[in-house]
């Protein structure tokens, strides 16, 4: 091993030494350097009266570059030391760190383009005419962009938040851009949601000043069933659950209704609060009290209806 370690130097030497000699002699001979100067100084096209080289590009190339690397770093940065501070919500992390890249970038353009020569007044006069024909174009963007720009200053809708676009589009909004908003549905599946859509829409924000929300669970036991033995039955059993709910407050103490006489049941519903927030351990689930619900039930001997027909048949006696 010792003696492939120690031959593999040799040969990283012999190749080092080797560049490093022939690209001595490359560049001592002063026709080469001069040959590699003109082309990558000589003229590729003309731009405003102005000769644009190609050291002219790469120069312009680099600016951009650096931008980009710069904007990246100075997004890192800012989640490094917000993490400090963690009463900082994550929209105005995110809106912080968004705007600030967007303007590193724009300075380096607009420096790519002051080196290569071009005067950003006669640039301003082309993007205005060519501005008329793609504004048309470039409609839906531009309203996504600055929709984009209104949901970050008045944090409406914010990342964490749980908001219902539709009947068919619910989640929680994991991420928002210049452009669009990313929800993440209950069943684990990322859209992406153009901004413009929650302006011009009705959005349901759950959670935008508060995050306790209040659930109707439905349910239904048989005619002859006392309705005041049923709500005796589900609230002592919620009550003696380990389900995480809202206990404790007079305004908001769960409660049964009954709210139909149907065909072959008498409806009811549970009314419970339950706290949304993302950092509380053990949300509760409508599911989780319909279970509650259906097991006081059986065990308290309440029968549970289900659709039932009945069928009269009359017999004619003939004389």
């Amino acid at each position: 091993m010792k003696n492939k370690s120690s031959s593999q130097k040799y040969i990283m030497k012999y190749v080092f030494f080797s560049i490093l000699f022939f690209s001595t002699h490359l560049f001592a001979s002063s026709d080469i350097t001069s040959q590699a100067k003109d082309f990558f100084e000589s003229s590729l096209f003309v731009f405003n009266e102005k000769p644009i080289s190609l050291s002219n590009l790469i120069k312009a190339l680099l600016y951009v570059l650096a931008g980009f690397l710069l904007g990246f770093i100075y997004k890192k940065w800012i989640l490094k030391i917000t993490k400090k501070y963690k009463d900082m919500s994550m929209m105005s992390i995110r809106l912080i760190s968004n705007i600030g890249y967007y303007i590193i970038i724009l300075i380096f353009f607009m420096s790519a383009f002051r080196s290569i020569g071009i005067d950003l007044k006669s640039l301003s006069l082309i993007a205005g005419a060519l501005s008329i024909g793609i504004g048309f174009g470039l409609q839906t963007v531009v309203s996504n962009l600055i929709a984009g720009i209104i949901l970050m200053f008045e944090r409406t809708i914010r990342i964490g938040d749980i908001i219902e676009i539709n009947d068919t589009l619910s989640g929680t909004v994991t991420d928002m851009r210049i452009r669009s908003t990313t929800i993440k549905t209950f069943d684990n599946i990322d859209i992406i949601v153009p901004n413009s859509s929650f302006i011009q829409n009705n959005v349901i924000n759950l959670t935008l000043e508060d995050r306790i929300r209040r659930l109707h669970i439905p349910f239904g036991v048989a005619y002859d069933t006392e309705i005041q033995d049923v709500k005796s039955v589900v609230l002592d059993a919620l009550q003696k659950s380990d389900l995480n709910f809202i206990r404790g407050d007079e305004d908001k103490n769960p409660d049964v209704r009954m709210t139909l006489m149907n065909n072959s049941s008498v409806d009811l519903e549970l009314i419970v609060w339950v706290n949304r927030d993302p950092k509380q351990k053990n949300i509760p689930l409508k599911s989780d009290f319909l279970i509650l619900i259906y097991n006081a039930l059986r065990a308290n001997n309440i029968s549970i209806p289900f659709p039932q027909l009945d069928v009269n048949m009359k017999q004619n006696n003939k004389v």
